[in-house]
């Protein structure tokens, strides 16, 4: 068994993975790390309902979710030098496996949805948002690199949100958006793009939204390399979230983003086209989970401050993401992971 203080970048050669393959957030955060060499081999989790990309990792070997093959998680942990799991091992009893073994283990957590208290604990936490951090203090926090492709936006016209299946408990701040659109004065142009019918049931609580001119619908996911094209602003009233790549990629593509004024977002997101918090209340994802503040945002402060940004200048607000989305670039931010991972 080799001790963890030897290691070197150059010595590991295989990082591994347990991770979903589908359009959703932990899916493709493990998919950005496996697409930039970070993660060498993974482990794909078949979702209870959702569709695997089977061509994300054509080789790769498979378990259902329910039952967890645990042992086929263990023979593929075997064969690799490190281990980086992405909020969760789908098997606690993996940790203390691969420690027997002298396999280094990782953990990148949402706070939102780990335990009240871990079954197991991996040899080191990277939290990729400062909000992470105060939950796993004294690890290091690092953000997740982005890589869309910038382009300059003028003038605030196109409103898009990407509602995506609506996120744990509505936190994107779909309805909420949609109700505000009865405020809104302005000739607004919004898009709300949605990944599956889910959002039908918001639709059903705002039908004032049927006759609304203003506002598009759009089903169905939307390949990533076309995701941002579209749009001046991206308005986003999240309620609770430490990492959201959505509002760090609308950001690097040179979008205004008209995000929910609460942190960690408001650490690195200009603060003057942020919606006001009305409080917080006290929640959980379930009972297992930790609990958080989550943020209540009013429709009526989202609609103020679309009114306030329609129309506006925002070709200095453009041309700051482009700067911003170097420093959060793969090429910026690899080396650190790397770094932190030989470590």
């Amino acid at each position: 068994m080799r001790s963890c203080l030897a290691w070197t970048w150059s010595d590991i050669v295989k990082i591994g993975t347990v991770a979903y393959a589908t359009t959703q957030g932990l899916g493709i955060l493990a998919k950005g790390f496996f697409d930039h060499g970070i993660v060498t081999d993974v482990l794909v989790v078949e979702h209870s309902s959702r569709p695997t990309e089977r061509d994300w990792y054509p080789d790769a070997p498979t378990t259902p979710s329910r039952p967890f093959n645990a042992g086929l998680a263990r023979d593929f942990a075997a064969g690799m030098d490190a281990m980086l799991f992405f909020e969760t091992p789908f098997d606690w009893e993996l940790l203390p496996f691969c420690r027997s073994k002298g396999i280094p283990t990782t953990m990148m957590p949402m706070y939102e949805c780990m335990p009240r208290e871990l079954p197991r604990c991996p040899d080191e936490f990277i939290c990729p948002s400062a909000l992470d951090g105060l939950y796993y203090p004294g690890h290091p926090v690092l953000p997740v690199p982005v890589e869309v492709e910038w382009k300059q936006r003028n003038t605030a016209h196109t409103f898009i949100h990407n509602a995506g299946r609506l996120g744990l408990q509505g936190r994107n701040g779909t309805l909420e958006l949609l109700q505000a659109m009865q405020f809104v004065d302005s000739p607004v142009r919004l898009i709300v793009r949605a990944q599956d019918s889910a959002v039908s049931k918001v639709l059903k609580r705002v039908p004032q939204i049927e006759n609304d001119n203003r506002v598009t619908i759009e089903i169905g996911t939307i390949p990533p390399a076309e995701l941002w094209e579209t749009g001046d602003v991206f308005v986003f009233p999240e309620k609770f979230n430490g990492l959201s790549l959505p509002l760090q990629e609308s950001r690097a593509s040179g979008m205004l983003v008209m995000a929910t004024d609460r942190f960690p977002m408001n650490t690195w997101l200009p603060r003057s086209p942020l919606i006001p918090v009305e409080k917080y209340i006290r929640s959980c994802v379930s009972p297992r989970c930790l609990p958080f503040d989550a943020a209540v945002v009013e429709p009526r402060a989202i609609a103020a401050a679309i009114d306030a940004w329609y129309g506006r200048d925002i070709r200095d607000y453009s041309r700051a993401g482009f700067q911003w989305a170097k420093n959060m670039s793969w090429d910026a931010l690899k080396p650190r992971y790397m770094e932190h991972l030989a470590a």
